[in-house]
């Protein structure tokens, strides 16, 4: 295992705490645990802003499924979710072989596009003490190499039964109302309340949700809920685009000018450095690690883009479409790759690829330093990308497994890769 890619570890919270490499090695990047009475993701601290769905790991659904759901949750700023232990025997006794492989098939999809994982098990009390005990075991030993998840034991009396669950499970993250690591409760805790803890029904503030998880309910509203708590403060400012660099042809045609060459109005840096870009000379540049991303003041569904961009010799970067509030916006919304590979063969991770998924038909980079002209086209499903006067996409996302659960509407974003960058004349028209 690399030590620089632990390091890395996840963006599940607005405030991590990284650890000393040689303090963390033997936990997975993605793997729940506990130190020191904080929960931690890899080797950061983890707070669960979760959305509860019932439908998640239901036996027998696919990828499509998993996927679209993940999706819903993520568009929202939600960086986790919560979904139902399913296929448990009238007795409690055995999980069926299709709701194990369901759970495989989320936790690995949850863990690619980073989304964090809650699963619940609920215990009856009607059922007896004999019973609960050994429909523990069965849910222990159904998600003993889970994790990649934490286990929500729902039951009214749980100190017993997770003390069972977690002879079984050790190294499973066990959230309960008592004798858990992370406690379950109603209320926001104080903040000399220690010790992690899960709220149901309750968005903490914002200066607590680096260290205070919480949990929706299955509603429409949640949803709601989340995206009012998780908009920037600039998407609340009003913002009028300055067309005064377009043609008097674009104006008519019904084109918007998203960079006015002067200043960064119009956008937000998601990330933790909000100088990691920064204006020069008519461009935003890339200008520091920590902006993560640059993201546009509204959400489009369908447009065409025009922008132009530059990079350093085996710089890297991307540009996001239709991207969420939380995740990896790669695999939930889609990115444009941008590379400093001018002359390499096409393949699914250079410049004009829809990264990871399609090579690009032809790579129309330009050398190093060079700006690169590109128009980017989405109508629904359609998808159009024409850099430097050549098509390097053409393709309807439904024909693609792994594109046609992506969403249909989110940000622009410009990625912050820790090498340089340069963007300008920066376009959209709505269709």
């Amino acid at each position: 295992m690399k030590t620089t890619a632990i390091i890395l570890g996840i963006a599940l919270t607005l405030g991590a705490v990284v650890l000393p490499a040689s303090a963390a090695t033997k936990f997975e990047k993605y793997q729940y645990h506990m130190r020191e009475n904080r929960l931690m993701r890899g080797t950061k601290t983890a707070s669960l802003a979760a959305i509860e769905t019932s439908g998640l790991a239901k036996p027998g659904a696919g990828l499509a499924h998993v996927a679209t759901i993940l999706a819903r949750v993520s568009e929202v700023g939600a960086n986790s979710v919560c979904f139902p232990l399913q296929g448990i025997d009238a007795d409690g006794a055995e999980v069926s072989d299709e709701a194990k492989d369901a759970i495989k098939l989320v936790v690995k999809q949850a863990t690619w596009r980073r989304v964090g994982l809650i699963c619940r098990v609920t215990v009856p009390l009607k059922l007896g003490k004999r019973a609960r005990l050994a429909l523990v075991r069965t849910a222990a030993d159904a998600l003993k190499r889970q994790v990649e998840l934490i286990c929500w034991i729902d039951a009214e009396d749980p100190a017993d039964l997770v003390a069972e669950f977690k002879k079984i499970a050790p190294r499973v993250i066990v959230a309960a109302t008592e004798g858990g690591d992370v406690q379950v409760v109603n209320e926001i805790p104080a903040p000399s309340d220690k010790g992690p803890k899960l709220v149901l029904g309750k968005i903490p503030p914002l200066e607590r949700r680096n260290i205070v998880s919480f949990l929706l309910p299955d509603a429409p509203q949640s949803y709601d809920a989340f995206d009012e708590a998780y908009t920037h403060p600039s998407e609340r400012l009003p913002w009028t685009p300055d067309n005064s660099l377009l043609t008097e042809e674009e104006r008519a045609d019904g084109w918007t000018c998203l960079f006015d060459g002067k200043s960064l109005d119009g956008w937000w840096v998601k990330g933790t450095n909000p100088k990691g870009f920064a204006v020069k000379d008519g461009t935003i540049e890339w200008a520091g690690h920590g902006g993560e991303m640059l993201m546009t003041h509204d959400r489009y569904d369908n447009f065409i883009l025009r922008i132009e961009w530059k990079i350093v010799k085996d710089g890297n970067s991307g540009i996001f479409l239709r991207a969420p509030r939380a995740n990896r916006a790669s695999k939930i919304g889609m990115e444009f790759q941008l590379q400093g590979d001018y002359g390499l063969e096409p393949e699914k991770h250079i410049t004009g690829a829809i990264y990871d998924v399609a090579a690009p038909l032809v790579n129309a980079g330009k050398p190093a330093g060079e700006w690169n002209e590109l128009e980017v086209t989405l109508d629904g499903t359609k998808m159009k990308a024409v850099l430097n006067g050549q098509v390097v996409q053409d393709l309807d996302l439904n024909d693609n497994d792994e594109l046609r659960p992506r969403l249909r509407r989110g940000f622009i974003a410009l990625q912050d890769h820790g090498r340089y960058v340069a963007f300008r004349n920066i376009r959209i028209k709505k269709l």
